[in-house]
């Protein structure tokens, strides 16, 4: 029996839209044009409309029309007024195209890069990551004395959000989908180490409109190759279910199979500006970090643990109600249906207040071809007596139902 912390790990991580060669093809030749200035109305102009006109053929559109707070306008709201300015520069790239997908709209308004833009510094070690303000040198300090490094040359990238049943709390506490970059012919795990190595997200509310502002260690550095921003409500990583990406040939394109939201925006940004070099290192110190946690043995479970581990491994379909005791009251018992793609999506909400969402295959859940399966779940704290067991039965119609249960551990 596997822990459900190790299947959720394994889990598959993983609307018409224009053909996927035609938008390699249009992204291409975006490449090649240099990027597009805030101060430059008719090279906006020129390039939107353009756009609007290739890919406005399905169910993603772009537009030029500006109707939302401009980027330098965002930062102004979220009160950082160096990163204002840095959008009003001629360094940053205003773009303001639209696709719609899975219900949303999002436009991606614009981009800007540079040091020491915001009123918080962000703080990297090899397995952590903290932002602090800049007037707190005490926290800032104690990072410094610990081995973190200040990585605070960043790109900040500007979205508006569209969605009828999207709430202001909702898009505040969980707005349902999440932003990455991918870097054409980086491995996309690669990718969410080295990009998102300290990054983060900003939201806003004005006049009804809802703001994003992602932000990263420093993009430019690959503008060498082509780099993409995807905003998906897959899993919060690069999925194959919802993208489509062939690493070796450079290509990524939305899944037009996926009925959720994954856009994917192309990023013109300057290729003047790459650094090879620290990208090379980048990725060096990303596969280094791999071999640090591969060559790692994990810790052993205290002994009180790993008896409540061993107890739980006897428990089988046939015998789990005499060896363990079903939960009752709300959300102990769910029933989960398939997605187009075959995938479920398990949200469990324990009595001691974990919560755990992942969407699972059918193999990820009945990995044995049996339609009858236990996985635990827990240990919060070290206390044996949070473990939990998952007891899913998959039904004749193909959705699944799952049973929580609280094993009888030995005195």
């Amino acid at each position: 029996m596997k822990n459900m912390d190790d299947i959720l790990k394994t889990a598959l991580t993983p609307k018409d839209e224009p053909n996927y060669w035609l938008n390699q093809s249009i992204l291409s030749q975006a490449k090649e044009a240099k990027p597009m200035k805030k101060r430059n109305p008719k090279k906006f102009a020129t390039v939107a409309c353009s756009l609007a006109l290739a890919l406005g053929i399905g169910s993603i559109s772009v537009y030029a029309a500006w109707k939302y707070l401009t980027p330098d306008r965002i930062a102004e709201e979220i009160g950082e007024n160096r990163l204002a300015e840095a959008f009003s520069g001629e360094d940053s790239v205003y773009i303001n195209e639209t696709q719609s997908c899975g219900g949303y709209d999002i436009t991606l308004l614009g981009i800007t890069t540079g040091e020491n833009l915001t009123t918080y510094k962000y703080m990297t070690g090899d397995f952590s990551v903290m932002s602090a303000s800049e007037e707190n040198t005490e926290a800032l300090d104690q990072a410094n004395n610990s081995g973190m490094k200040e990585h605070n040359d960043r790109t900040y990238v500007m979205f508006a959000v569209e969605h009828e049943g999207l709430s202001q709390e909702d898009f505040y506490s969980d707005p349902g989908f999440t932003a990455f970059p991918i870097v054409a012919g980086y491995d996309p795990q690669a990718c969410m180490s080295i990009l998102q190595h300290g990054s983060g997200e900003q939201r806003i509310v004005k006049d009804g409109s809802f703001y994003l502002m992602y932000e990263c260690d420093n993009l430019e550095i690959f503008a060498d190759n082509n780099i993409y921003m995807c905003i998906s409500d897959d899993l919060p990583e690069f999925s194959e279910y919802s993208y489509l990406y062939d690493a070796d040939a450079g290509t990524i394109a939305r899944n037009e199979e996926y009925e959720g939201l994954n856009a994917l925006f192309y990023l013109p940004l300057d290729a003047s500006k790459a650094d090879p070099a620290t990208a090379q290192a980048a990725l060096d110190a990303y596969e280094a970090r791999l071999e640090t946690i591969e060559s790692t043995p994990e810790p052993s479970h205290p002994e009180s643990v790993q008896k409540a581990f061993d107890f739980a491994d006897q428990i089988t379909p046939e015998n789990i109600d005499e060896l363990a005791t079903p939960l009752e009251g709300e959300n102990a018992t769910m029933t989960f249906t398939p997605d187009n793609q075959g995938r479920y999506r398990i949200e469990i909400t324990d009595p001691f207040g974990q919560t755990t969402s992942a969407r699972m295959t059918r193999e990820g859940l009945f990995p044995d071809g049996t339609t009858e399966q236990i996985h635990s779940y827990g240990i919060s704290n070290n206390n044996p007596d949070t473990l939990l067991l998952g007891y899913y039965t998959l039904n004749a119609d193909g959705t699944v139902t799952l049973q929580l249960y609280s094993p009888n551990l030995p005195e």
